[in-house]
């Protein structure tokens, strides 16, 4: 019966800490922290994500830098995710919706969104403006234990649906201006200040 106990108890730490790995990869993206970002994968990690398929750190060395040029600011999250443990290695399917804003202009809409939607943002008026870029899709992941700590060995997203338009943000005006406190994109957002205090 304690042994039992014990193998649940671990279970649940390990996907805990798998949990933990998949959060803490959407503030990597989202606040374009590429040190917080290597530390997901194993440095023989693979990502599979699309617009890139290759060594995971090669892909957080590409992925930074992209986002830092093509996306003013953004959001990703993990809604549910299933974690499957099998001694070192586990596998999980998480479910994740993300949101991001790009600038406008003709060359930086056409670059992420493509001809076709940018012909139509020119004839509708909305060239110039940012537009929004909805998705959302699946992590699915193989990851590894190695010295007690859980990593991504092999990562493969897919994207499942989409939504582009105009952005009709409002950040300027009225009382709800109040309440457009985006984060930053670095390490100087809030979350990397709110610390616990020292104790004597």
């Amino acid at each position: 019966m304690a042994e039992q106990l014990e193998a649940r108890l671990r279970l649940a730490l390990d996907r805990q800490e798998i949990e933990h790995v998949l959060k803490l990869y959407c503030r990597a993206i989202d606040r374009c922290d590429l040190e917080l970002l290597r530390t997901i994968y194993h440095p023989d990690g693979t990502d599979d994500h699309g617009s890139f398929s290759g060594n995971a750190m090669e892909f957080a060395e590409t992925i930074i830098p992209s986002l830092r040029e093509s996306i003013l600011d953004g959001m990703h999250t993990v809604t549910h995710c299933t974690i499957d443990v099998d001694g070192d290695f586990a596998t999980s399917e998480a479910y994740y919706w993300a949101y991001q804003r790009t600038p406008g202009g003709k060359e930086a809409v056409t670059g992420f969104f493509g001809d076709d939607y940018a012909a139509k943002a020119i004839a509708d008026g909305t060239i110039e403006g940012c537009h929004d870029y909805y998705c959302g899709g699946r992590y699915i992941d193989l990851f590894e234990r190695r010295a007690g700590q859980w990593k991504i060995l092999r990562r493969k997203i897919t994207n499942e649906w989409n939504d582009i338009r105009p952005s009709m943000r409002i950040s300027d005006a009225g009382y709800v201006a109040h309440y457009n406190l985006p984060g930053r994109r670095d390490r100087q957002d809030p979350v990397y200040l709110n610390t616990i205090p020292a104790r004597a």
